[in-house]
Parts: structure tokens; sequence; C-alpha cells
């Protein structure tokens, strides 16, 4: 039954006006500094961890990784070229599975990327403890350092694409330099084959559990690369700029992995490298360099800091690109769509999940569960993209591919890419590792997969969309004539108690930056004086138009008041909507013979003013009684909003 009411009245369609778009104003520096930027930061942590488990053997663990990041790169390469938009590895799984593929690949990889942001982020403090000791010696320190370098961040994004990409290729430019030099002098000084060799033996030490552990964490070291895919919307010329800038990373990122992995080795021994320097390897190498090792401990420590910026700033944009992806796909709250006005960038992206990160650092502040999630997400989301090339080479054989992975084999008519094959092995092989072998990203990897999936029912549901089905989206290039706004309201209400639209009215004028003033009328009767005392009555109406003052505050808007007296309020009325200048009349037509005479009085003015005349409507004289399942219990507000003009336009 459960089931059945997620599916039934489900709408598959959806048209909307076209109100935010992302700009394209991003080049292949900027798409290669921020791949970059996050992939080439785990080295700084993965190294130091993958050694713990693959002991002497680490470069081989790290290798075997490369291998299937290589084929993972490949898969994405192809996919982000034929679709340049925003969402990687959920936009694909939508293409080939529909909006539930989609949210498990997008809600896994989200996972993916407020990880990356926290464990950049709070990585970036031991590095500057060099200079700073408080930050690496007290934890509190470096949380405020985390949260502090978090909210930078995230107003830098909030100002735009271009310029936070900008911000990340000069510091990638910086470190991929440090990076080759510190390797260049580590072969010069410090590479030694035979060394390496001679710290391991396979099956012993290390054991092959425990070098297959180490592969799933070597991945951690090759995540990133979702970054370039995320940016594809906001590419020029995404289909030749996008698998480019993938390849330029994968060869950086190879090539110095595989050189600094193997100068660790040389400098140190195993077991010294996963102890002393588990969370700072890079800093190991620049400590037993010898003759510059006083020069490189500095300069390793501003390099550390300047990559892990750089890969916590790939985060953000990551994660606010994937959120605006899966918002504009109705898979998660419509609110992450929107942009600013002005940068035409996803604030409340930006904002929310650089909130989530900083939570995240101040409440787990502890690097061995971060690393264990963060795989947790990857390996889910790669798989993904493998499975979704796969089906959509068959499923979508003319779909425009600018680039094409070669070595397909054709069995039984069906399409496949070989080394789609080979990731797809290897990244869901990894997820397996992970399951069985990383305790914390088992048990909170699942339960955030669960809650997610939790969430997205309930919000499919609520909206009335399918689970499954892709729900087909419809923009409209242009947006409906938008309303000349008002600029001066005249709302009249009674002596006695203040009109039942005025909190409306007052969200209307807070909108359109408009002036209200709330009139209310003493007719004084043909029998007495205009002299007359009506003191009491005065009073009662003072304190009627100051609660009309009090609900405009609680709205944001300052009333102001007029208490007239007089013969006929058609009449005062007229004079104060010429008196204010106002261009709506809001009014409460009770249907009695005061409303008509009112109305009348307008429409015989000289005024030109829209008048709002709301009125209840029971339907009880006007109709038999209902069955009482149909009973009205609450009486209906209906509006009738009319342009009154000018006895000289006609009146």
């Amino acid at each position: 039954m459960a089931l059945f009411r997620i599916y039934h009245n489900t709408r598959t369609t959806i048209a909307r006006f076209q109100q935010s778009m992302l700009r394209r104003v991003v080049g292949i520096g900027a798409l290669y500094s921020t791949g970059y930027g996050d992939v080439g930061s785990s080295i700084y942590y993965a190294l130091g961890v993958t050694t713990v488990y693959a002991q002497g053997a680490s470069f081989l663990a790290i290798g075997i990784a490369g291998l299937f990041f290589i084929a993972t790169v490949l898969s994405y390469a192809e996919l982000s070229s034929a679709m340049p938009e925003s969402g990687g590895s959920s936009l694909f799984a939508q293409r080939a599975f529909g909006d539930g593929g989609a949210f498990f690949a997008g809600w896994a990889l989200l996972l993916d990327y407020v990880l990356t942001l926290a464990i950049s982020a709070f990585s970036v403090g031991p590095y500057l403890g060099y200079f700073f000791p408080l930050l690496k010696n007290s934890a509190q320190a470096n949380v405020t350092f985390t949260a502090g370098l978090i909210a930078l961040l995230v107003v830098v994004n909030v100002f735009g694409l271009k310029e936070s990409s900008w911000f990340s290729l000069m510091l990638t430019g910086f470190d991929i330099l440090t990076q080759v030099s510190l390797m260049g002098l580590g072969i010069v000084f410090l590479l030694n084959f035979h060394k390496i060799w001679s710290q391991f033996t396979m099956g012993v030490a290390p054991t092959w559990p425990h070098f297959l552990y180490g592969i799933s964490i070597a991945m951690v070291a090759y995540t990133g690369i979702e970054a370039i895919s995320q940016m594809a919307a906001e590419a020029r010329d995404p289909g030749k700029s996008v698998p480019r800038a993938m390849f330029m990373t994968m060869g950086t990122t190879v090539f110095l992995y595989a050189g600094i992995s193997m100068v660790a080795l040389s400098a140190m021994d195993p077991k010294i490298l996963s102890t002393t320097w588990q969370n700072d390897p890079i800093a190991g190498i620049a400590h037993y360099m010898p003759h510059v090792q006083q020069f490189l401990g500095p300069w390793i420590a501003i390099l550390g800091a300047t990559i892990l910026t750089i890969a916590a700033n790939a985060g953000m944009i990551g994660v606010s690109r994937l959120a605006y992806s899966m918002s504009n796909n109705f898979l998660i709250h419509p609110i992450f769509r929107h942009t600013t006005i002005r940068w035409k960038t996803p604030v409340y992206s930006l904002v929310f999940f650089g909130i989530l990160s900083t939570a995240i650092v101040a409440f787990f502040p502890y690097l061995d569960i971060l690393a264990d999630l963060y795989n947790y997400g990857a390996m889910l989301s790669f798989t993904m993209t493998h499975l979704a090339l796969i089906v959509l080479r068959n499923k979508e054989p003319n779909l425009p591919r600018p680039f094409r992975i070669p070595l397909s084999l054709v069995i039984k008519g069906k399409e496949i890419p070989m080394t789609a094959v080979f990731g797809l092995l290897g990244t869901g092989g990894v997820f397996i590792m992970v399951l069985l072998f990383h305790k914390y990203g088992r048990v909170f990897g699942t339960v955030w997969m669960i809650g997610g999936i939790l969430y997205y029912l309930w919000f499919r549901r609520r909206e009335s969309l399918p689970v499954m089905q892709r729900v087909q989206i419809t923009d409209l290039p242009d947006t409906p004539e938008k309303s000349v706004p008002h600029k001066r309201f005249l709302v009249a209400t009674s002596p006695t108690r203040p009109s039942p639209m005025l909190r409306d009215v007052c969200k209307i004028a807070r909108a359109d930056n408009a002036r209200i003033t709330v009139i209310s009328v003493i007719e004084v009767p043909l029998t007495l004086p205009l002299t007359a005392d009506m003191s009491m009555e005065e009073k009662v109406a003072r304190h009627t138009l100051d609660l009309c003052q009090a609900i405009g505050v609680e709205e944001d808007v300052i009333i102001d008041t007029v208490l007239a007296k007089g013969r006929s309020v058609g009449t005062l009325l007229n004079f104060h909507l010429k008196k204010t200048k106002a261009d709506t009349l809001v009014i409460n037509n009770t249907g009695s013979a005061i409303s008509r005479t009112i109305l009348g009085a307008v429409e015989r003015s000289s005024n030109t003013v829209t008048v709002w005349s709301f009125q209840k409507v029971t339907g009880g004289d006007r109709t038999p009684t209902p069955k009482p399942r149909l009973t009205v219990e609450r009486p209906i507000i209906l509006a009738e909003d009319t342009t009154e003009k000018s006895p000289a336009a006609g009146s």
C-alpha cells in the first residue's frame, strides 16, 4: 500500500521558467587547477595512511589504484563532453537509470564533496603549525581556524567561479613547481631502487588482506576528478576543454604520485613513514633530504597549506554545483537551484554545505573517520559512472560524443567499452573492501545513504513525483510580464478592528518597497454636528490603528495611520487618496449599503486607483444545505482586483 501511494497520482512532466543559469566563463586552466587541486592534495595524507597497511609496497598500491583512476577519468571524459552540465555522476546516472539512480549517485557524491571540503580545510592548520605551533597542538584552535577558512571560501565562491578559479590556478602553479622540485631533489639525493624492492615481501609483509586494504586507502588519492565534471556547465567549449583538463590532471597526478611515493620509500623506512610521518609524509621527505632540509621545512609547510586550500576550494565548488544540479532536477529541495542576481552563483548551496562541513569538523575532528567516509561516497559514484557509460552506449548510441573512449567490443549487438568494464570492476571491488575493512565508512556511510533515500522518498511523494522514472522538465525561455510595482497603499479599516487583509498587503508592500497608510473613518450621524464629542469612538479607533501599526512592524513594514471624521466615508477616502497619492485602495466589501456607497463614490471621483475589494462568501443563502461531508466550515476570502479610471478616461 505504501508503494502504491508513492507511485499513485504522480506527475511526469514539469514546466518552469528558466530563471537562473550558470555562466560559461572558465577555460582549460581553471578546470585543470580545480581538478588537480582536488586530486593532487590527497597525497599529503593518503601516502602515510596507505603505508600503514601496504608498508613497503605502498607505491604498488598507489600504482594499482592509479590504473582504476585512469579508467575512471576516461569514463568521465566521454560522459562530461556528451552532457556538458553540472551534476557529474548524478547527471550520468539520471540519463541512464532515471531519477532514482541519479539521486543515489548524487547523494553519495554529496558526502564525498562535503568531506573533501572538511578534510582539506582541517589539514591546512597542521601544515601551518610549522609557523604557528598552536594550530598543530590544539584541536580547538585548528577547528576554529578551519571554520574561518571555510567561511572565507564561501565568500570567494559567492563572488563568482571565475574569480575563485583564478585563485586556484595561481596556487596550483606554485604547488606543481614545488612538487616537481621536491621530486627532482629526491631523485638526485635519495632515490634507491634496491632499497625500495628490499623493504617488502608480498604475502608476508604486507599480507594480502593488508595490501588490498592499502589499495582501498590509496584510492583516496584519486577521488577528486568529479570536480572538473561539476564545472562543465560553466566551461567554455566544454566538448574539448573538459576532456583535455581531465587528461592533464590525470597525467600530472600519476606522474607526481609515482615519483613522490618512490622518493618517500627511499628516504625512510616504511615503519617510520607510517608512524612518525603518517599525517604529514611530505614533511618527512623534506626532513630526510640531505643538504637542503633546513630550507625545505618552511617551503613544505607553505606547499601543504597551499594545495590543501585549493582542494578545499574544489570541494566547495563541487558540492555547490552538484546540489544546484540535483535541485534543478527536483531530486532535492528547489531552494538549492537559486543563484545570486549579480554573480549567478548558487549561494544557498554554498552557505548550507559550508556550514555542514564546519559542523562535521567540529563534532568529528578525526581524519581516520573522515577518510573512511570519503572513500565510501567516491567509490559508489565512480561505480555508477562506469555503469552509466556502458548503458548509454547502447541506450543512446546517437548521443553526440566529442570524445569517445576506444577499445570497445560488440557482444550480441551490445557495445561494451572495455575500460569502463575494468573501471567498474576496480571501483566496485574497492567499495566492497570499504564495506569489509572500513568500519566507520561501513556504519556512517550506510546511515548517510539510508537517511538520504528516506528523504528522497518523502520529498518525491510530497511533490507527487515518481521515484524511479525521470521527470521531463520543460524550460520556458520567457518569464511572465511583471506587474507594475505598487508605490502607495491606502487601506480602509473599521474603527473597531484591523483589516483582515493587512498582513497580506504588508507582504506585497515589502516586496515592492511601497508605503502603506491605514485610514479609519468615524462617520458622524446627520443628527449630530460635525464638532460633536465622539471621544469614546476616537479612542477605540486609535487603538485599532495602533494594532495596525504593530502588525506592520511584525511584517517589517512601517505603517502611517490616519483617523478621519466626517459625514461621508466615500468622500473622505477620495480626499485622502488624492492627498497621499495612493495608487491602490484596499477595502473590506461586506456587501452592505455603506460598501456600495464607498465603491460608487470612488468610481465617480477623478482619482485613478486600483481597488482591492475583499468579500466573505459563505454560500449558505445561495444554495441548498450541502451534505455533511461537503460542509464549508470556514468562510472563504475572495479578492477582487479592479482598476478604476478617471472621468476623463471614461469613468
